[in-house]
């Protein structure tokens, strides 16, 4: 019989037996069974609500005094119903009030009642769901309990042991995942693997074990890192989402688990092909999660957080950029008292720390270091989460301390550092990393302050760091560094040649660890030949002299030109110590010639000879000295423009670092690379000016100021176009639009370009703006009260106090109406060469002579 014709029958049986008729307890159940029956079917809402009133009305008819059976089914029907409810509303008094019934249900089923285990399975379910919003941990040790005592009652062959396998299963793994003890999360395991043979393949419910199963043993994976165990888990992910196409609503969490699998192998093995399934996969589950939907803020959590990764991997900005977006979406939905609000903080923090790496955008550190501090004060003294909070802090901490060297900031650091260090007793994983940022933070007080303490205690800390950090760890050449650095210091205050010995050695296995293309390469090359050159000035043995020299040139041939004193000063020692090597050294030694080569090459670069020599003798130019040299370049054209340009094609606002690492990342950096390597090299200046000019084009905007306009603060660390929509913001975002269109990378305007609370920089803005406008590839005129089909005549941009120098002083002009359509719809490429345009400027009568505009 169809549903709605089982209602309909069952709702007139009830017409038939009004208040006091002695069938009409048996035709409220019957009513509230097919009502409930339908809801399961189709969904209905109000179907569920009827069937919960119609319970409650039998069970008013069945006081605990008359027939306990009948009293029984209407308690445990209702306490399901209630349940139901709750999963759909999440109306918490609705699960208590299920609650408070399955306990009256269970009193009246004592031991050998054939309800007992359902009313056991029922009652164990409703308490693990309040735990999940109320962590009372007495809640899951009642409902492991309960479920215990269902699963005695329900041997081998009994229909209901797969599900009290299951359920005792889930209780233990979240009392596992609340005290972290073991035993809990093997017996959730042999139980999950118990409840999997009993539904073979075919069985509707398979699905469900899968991926309980798999969840239990990625748990089981982060505590013990056996492999064999997340390989597993994968595995029966990807069964358990086979199982789940499309439009299964459990789809979503297949997709979220097994992506977060593949994310914890690719930290395991670095294998790139885990980490870009991983973010598909994220992807995936979060479009089947929209607004609303509960498991939303989860994937964008996880998404989040599989796109940092591949930033981490692949340096790619876009990831991290999007990251921060996911994590700030996440936050809106996790607010102040949500358990997973102090780790969204957290890592939202993280990110925009990365992101001030990359970027070196002040307000991105502030943020980060406000964000930390929010989630430090939410783990309080004892929680088991505190020591990485406290790091976290300290780090970015230290990193604003070399920014700004306000001492407070390092002293807070050194102190938080303390605090998490004895958070991280020997054992504990993350002990040495504790140790290590602890001694930085020491050495950067010793510059500071030189009191000989903080370096002995930084030297201390740094050999026990390194203790713990053993050969394969990837961040063992970076604590061989700083404890090598810290002993040469220590070297130049009391002169122990031994410190100098062991600094020289840690060195060494430290370049080791630095092979080429790696970034800290440089670094270590020059301490190294520092260290070298110290032992020679002490023992005036050759070696150290000829290796000094060796490594030296490497370091010299690594470093960006930058400064050119700097340079002459880097080329005047590399000549001095050639030299002393040659007087050490007689004709006819191996070495004698090496040096004497070394020297006129050094010579050679010191005094330009190179254009005295037949081209024949040049040596061919390396690929890494042609990009140092596009890069100053670069930096000498990025000199004459505005300090911050908008980025049209992804609406974010880059500083000068920003911009010339976009193009040094670029394909026409690249190209121009490739170009530079073969051409003739009379040209490659000529051909590098070219391409880097034609690459940091750039548009200026000329307006009138309007409501709303956004500021620096207001975009910085955001790209324009995904951010809320007002009237200011509409404008900026049509004007990098048109730029974009028009193919002109960069964008400029004076509401958003300009930090407005710094007096300097606004002095200096306002000095260079002719120049800026004159240089720009082109000037847009936004006249926000010129309709389409109307003269400009009348427009209030004429009468601006800047009119005039945004009107003589760019090359080329173009002007938009207010719907950002081209002025009269002329298509020429600059309206100061119209002639039409030049007409109407004349008419204006704003004096000016019309062989102005275009000299």
């Amino acid at each position: 019989m169809a549903p709605i014709d089982n209602v309909f029958r069952k709702r007139r049986k009830l017409e038939r037996c009004p208040p006091g008729h002695g069938a009409r307890y048996t035709a409220l159940s019957s009513l509230a069974d097919a009502l409930s029956k339908r809801y399961s079917e189709e969904g209905v809402i109000n179907d569920l609500n009827e069937a919960i009133t119609m319970h409650r009305a039998a069970l008013e008819l069945r006081p605990l005094e008359n027939d306990k059976h009948e009293r029984l089914k209407s308690l445990i029907e209702l306490a399901i119903c209630l349940g139901n409810r709750y999963k759909e509303l999440e109306a918490v008094d609705d699960l208590e009030e299920a609650i408070t019934l399955g306990r009256g249900g269970l009193e009246l089923c004592p031991s050998g009642h054939p309800e007992r285990s359902d009313c056991l399975d029922n009652l164990a379910f409703d308490l693990r769901e309040r735990f999940t919003i109320k962590a009372a941990i007495c809640d899951l040790d009642e409902a492991i309990e309960l479920n215990r005592a269902a699963l005695e009652l329900r041997p081998p062959g009994h229909p209901g042991r797969p599900s009290s396998l299951d359920e005792l299963a889930r209780c233990l793994s979240l009392r596992y995942d609340k005290n972290g003890v073991s035993d809990d999360l093997e017996e959730a395991i042999t139980l999950g693997r118990a409840a999997l043979e009993l539904h073979p393949p075919g069985h509707p419910d398979r699905g469900v074990h899968l991926y309980n199963l798999a969840c239990d043993l990625s748990r089981r994976f982060s505590k013990q890192a056996a492999i064999c165990d997340l390989e597993e888990a994968i595995e029966l992910n990807r069964a358990a989402l086979e199982l789940r196409p499309s439009g299964h609503s459990d789809r979503s969490s297949s997709l979220r688990a097994l992506a977060r699998c593949l994310s914890h192998r690719y930290d395991k093995n670095e294998v790139s092909n885990d980490s870009e399934e991983a973010v598909t996969l994220g992807r995936a589950a979060l479009e089947l999660c929209l607004q609303g939907h509960s498991d939303r803020r989860l994937c964008l959590y996880n998404l989040a957080g599989h796109l940092r990764k591949r930033f981490a991997e692949k340096a790619v900005i876009c990831d991290l950029e999007e990251a921060i977006e996911l994590y700030r979406a996440a936050l809106e939905l996790h607010p102040p008292g949500h358990s997973h609000r102090p780790s969204l903080l957290g890592q939202l923090a993280c990110c925009l720390s990365d992101r001030y790496d990359e970027n070196g955008v002040a307000d991105d550190l502030e943020e980060a270091i406000t964000l930390e501090r929010a989630a430090l004060e939410l783990h309080p003294p004892g929680h088991s989460d505190r020591g990485v909070y406290l790091y976290n802090l300290a780090f970015d901490l230290r990193v604003r301390f070399v920014k700004n060297a306000a001492i407070r900031d390092l002293e807070e650091a050194i102190e938080l550092n303390r605090a998490a260090l004895e958070l991280r007793p020997p054992g504990h994983p993350d002990r040495s990393a504790s140790l290590h940022e602890l001694a930085c933070c020491l050495s950067h007080r010793y510059d500071k302050n030189a009191v000989h303490d903080d370096l002995e205690e930084a030297i201390t800390l740094g050999r026990a760091a390194l203790e713990l950090c053993l050969p394969g760890h990837p961040d063992r050449g970076l604590y061989l560094y700083d404890l090598a650095f810290y002993l040469s210091r220590r070297f130049a205050k009391k002169a122990a040649i031994c410190d100098l010995e062991e600094a020289i050695e840690l060195h060494r296995a430290a370049l080791e660890l630095r092979p080429s293309e790696h970034p800290d390469r440089l670094s270590s090359l020059h301490e190294l030949a520092f260290c070298l050159s110290n032992r020679y000035s002490n023992r005036r043995v050759a070696d150290d002299l000829e290796e000094t020299v060796t490594f030296g040139r490497a370091a010299l041939d690594l470093c960006p030109p930058g400064n050119p004193d700097h340079d002459t000063a880097d080329l005047d020692g590399a000549i001095a110590l050639d030299q002393e090597a040659l007087q050490l050294l007689v004709p006819g030694d191996p070495r004698y010639d090496i040096s004497r080569q070394r020297l006129m090459a050094h010579l050679q670069m010191k005094i330009g000879a190179q254009s005295a020599i037949p081209s024949s003798n040049v040596l061919p130019i390396s690929q890494f000295d042609v990009k140092q040299i596009i890069r100053n370049v670069a930096f000498e054209v990025l000199k004459a423009m505005p300090t911050r340009l908008l980025h049209t094609h992804t609406g974010t606002l880059c500083d000068r670092d920003a911009q010339l690492s976009h193009f040094m990342g670029s394909q026409q950096c690249d190209q121009l690379l490739s170009s530079c390597t073969t051409c003739d090299p009379a040209q490659r200046m000529k051909l590098i000016h070219a391409e880097v000019s034609r690459y940091f084009r750039f548009v200026m905007l000329s307006h009138r100021w309007g409501e709303n306009e956004p500021s620096l603060r207001d975009i910085g660390g955001h790209s324009i176009y995904v951010m809320p929509t007002n009237r200011g913001l509409r404008k900026l975002q049509s004007f990098c639009a048109v730029s974009c269109e028009r193919n002109y990378l960069w964008a400029w305007s004076d509401t958003c370009c300009i930090d407005k609370d710094s007096s300097a920089e606004l002095q200096e803005a306002i000095g260079s703006m002719f120049a800026w406008y004159r240089r720009s590839a082109s000037t847009i005129v936004y006249l926000s009260d010129v309709p389409d089909t109307d003269s400009f005549r009348c427009s209030e941009w004429f009468r601006r106090g800047w009119t005039l120098q945004e009107l003589l002083a760019p090359r080329s002009l173009l002007f938009y109406t207010q719907t950002w359509s081209l002025y009269k719809n002329l298509t020429s490429s600059n309206h100061k060469a119209d002639v039409a345009v030049l007409e109407e400027l004349e008419r204006i009568a704003m004096g000016i002579i019309p062989s102005y505009y275009t000299t």
